[in-house]
């Protein structure tokens, strides 16, 4: 074999390796399992020795050498190009059960995923096409290696393009999407498109002129272009979707407000009943047992929560009020200066909703002992830590890392996945745990910059 048979050769096991890269861009923020780059670098190299091995097979079958590329004669059957496609299928393939066997992913995911890193190396290698297209780079001694180096630049410049403009900059959104069947079919099926489409370009001897290669390599920029935006733009209808959940959440949050202040008003106003017939009846007698009484009875007024955050204090102070009705003990040992980098929906609605929980958790616990609640927020080196824990009853069943409950199924999990979007919005992340039977939410956020210099302001 010459130069350009020996790269050609090689090529099929180069594309492995790239897509690969593809890939690896498209799904690196995805959790990894355990021995990660064993298991990746493990299935990479075996997906290679496959290739090689098929070639080998086929070389030694068909009695020449196989080279990528390669377009049938007219005396050959369509079974080699057949063969050309399902090759690389079967190559495609293998790299996305490597990613599946090396992320914590759906295979759906996987599936989606993979195809925009396929998306990403076909665009790379139709634009390397393009530029070398000339007669230089198959006719010249030095053409092939120049054929290479320039193939190696223009990959790195892509990808490096891609991903931060791009990939990183929407990684969030990316697997977001990620998790839908219809979507991964959708580019997937765009993806085999573009390998037959592929196939038929280069297969066909009379579709091997300049125009053809040019319009053929822009409409596999285009195709690909397409899976990509497919898997960027589609977040549109993801966020109007989540514009209605929240929506949907602020008219809940107002409602359960409102039975709050109204279950507020008719403390007060039970309060205020006894107040008038303990001071009637001190009145009479004026017993020191009525008068501790109403000692008691106007503690009431005097839970007010100073934290340095204004809406923290009344969350925490109604809360407070909440509890005592309920016989619950609530403790904060909270610095309300360590959100104020944080909007004050998010911080009502984190701080609502764990506290709210925490008091459906412990309020049927018939042991008084252990209807407590404890909030911290505090810093940590340059991280905010919020902690709530209560007692918990029964056993503690876990979707995606987050509890599930059998009450109010119109909003299952709401409450639990709006606090891991307000964490994940500042950069942070959400954990739950039951030691014994000790439910445990912790939220860690990391503070930026300016946020540390709010926090100690």
């Amino acid at each position: 074999m010459n130069v350009s048979q020996t790269i050609s050769f090689f090529t099929p096991s180069i594309l492995v390796v790239e897509i690969l890269l593809g890939e690896f861009l498209f799904v690196k923020t995805a959790p990894k399992r355990q021995y990660f780059w064993v298991i990746f670098l493990l299935c990479g190299f075996t997906s290679i020795y496959i290739t090689i091995f098929t070639e080998i097979t086929y070389s030694s079958i068909m009695q020449q050498w196989f080279t990528y590329g390669d377009s049938i004669n007219n005396d050959q059957s369509i079974g080699k190009s057949l063969f050309n496609f399902f090759f690389y299928l079967i190559i495609f393939l293998m790299t996305i059960l490597t990613v599946f066997l090396s992320y914590k992913i759906k295979f759906t995911q996987a599936l989606f995923l993979c195809s925009g890193g396929y998306a990403l190396q076909h665009i790379a290698r139709s634009i390397t096409r393009l530029c070398t297209i000339h007669d230089y780079f198959t006719e010249d001694p030095f053409g092939p290696y120049m054929s290479l180096i320039l193939e190696f630049l223009i990959f790195a410049a892509v990808y490096l393009l891609f991903y931060f403009i791009l990939i990183k900059k929407f990684s969030n959104d990316i697997e977001r999407n990620a998790d839908n069947l219809r979507k991964a079919i959708t580019a997937f099926i765009v993806t085999i498109v573009c390998i037959g489409m592929s196939r038929i370009t280069i297969d066909i001897p009379e579709q091997q002129t300049l125009i053809s290669i040019i319009s053929n390599s822009v409409y596999a920029i285009l195709c690909c272009g397409l899976i990509i935006s497919t898997i960027f733009d589609i977040k549109k209808n993801e966020n109007m979707a989540q514009e209605v959940d929240m929506m949907a959440e602020i008219l809940r949050n107002e409602r359960k407000q409102y039975e709050l202040s109204k279950e507020n008003i008719e403390l007060i106003n039970i309060k205020c009943h006894d107040l008038k017939h303990q001071i009637a009846s001190l009145r009479k007698d004026g017993s020191e047992k009525n008068i501790q009484e109403i000692e008691h009875a106007i503690m009431i007024y005097d839970s007010a929560i100073k934290t340095g955050n204004d809406e923290l204090d009344v969350l925490l102070t109604q809360k407070k009020l909440i509890c005592d009705s309920r016989q619950i003990q609530l403790t904060c040992v909270v610095n309300g200066k360590l959100v104020s980098f944080m909007d004050n929906f998010d911080v009502y609605s984190l701080f609502g909703n764990a506290i709210s929980n925490a008091i459906e958790s412990v309020e049927n616990i018939e042991d008084k002992g252990k209807r407590c609640v404890n909030v911290i927020a505090r810093k940590i080196a340059d991280m905010l830590i919020i902690h709530v824990e209560n007692y918990f009853q029964g056993d503690l069943k876990l979707k995606d890392g987050l509890p599930v409950t059998s009450k109010d199924p119109n909003y299952h999990g709401f409450g639990m996945l709006s606090m891991k979007r307000i964490a994940k919005k500042y950069g942070g992340e959400l954990t739950v745990s039951l030691k014994e039977d000790i439910f445990n939410l912790d939220i860690i956020i990391p503070f930026k910059k300016e946020n540390a210099e709010k926090a100690t302001a």
